[in-house]
């Protein structure tokens, strides 16, 4: 409900939100799963929701390299070519950024899919060039 699952809620509208509590139900998820759903008004194929924390909102590279690979799987079966994705757990979870990137890029660097160009999404314009420099210097 925070953070970017509260800007594609926004965005995408409260169907993508109904989607999700359809799909989960009362069950909570392990970290780094992967949930798939419509892109409600977004104009993308599907919205692919990765659970990047634990229930206590702690990360670690595990978690974040397993929600790129499971996400990327979940791209693939959609058929998807090129996906867009936060820097994992970085905001409420609290994972530094610089940590977070290094686990990004060698998850994709990894990484066995057909998406053919993964955009990582930036929130603050600052931390821009790190991110260029970690996510493409491997």
């Amino acid at each position: 409900m925070m953070g970017t699952g509260g800007s594609v809620r926004d965005r995408g509208g409260f169907e993508v939100l109904r989607e999700c509590e359809a799909i989960l139900g009362d069950k909570t998820l392990a970290p780094g799963s992967v949930v798939t759903t419509s892109a409600g008004r977004l104009p993308h194929k599907a919205i692919f929701h990765c659970v990047a924390s634990n229930a206590s909102h702690h990360s670690s590279a595990e978690i974040i390299r397993a929600c790129i690979a499971n996400a990327l799987a979940a791209a693939d079966e959609a058929g998807c070519k090129s996906v867009a994705m936060p820097v994992f757990a970085t905001g409420h979870a609290h994972f530094k950024f610089k940590d977070a990137l290094v686990a990004m890029r060698d998850a994709l660097a990894a990484a066995q899919t057909s998406v053919e160009r993964v955009l990582v999404v930036v929130y603050d314009a600052d931390w821009a060039e790190d991110a260029e420099r970690i996510l493409l210097h491997q």
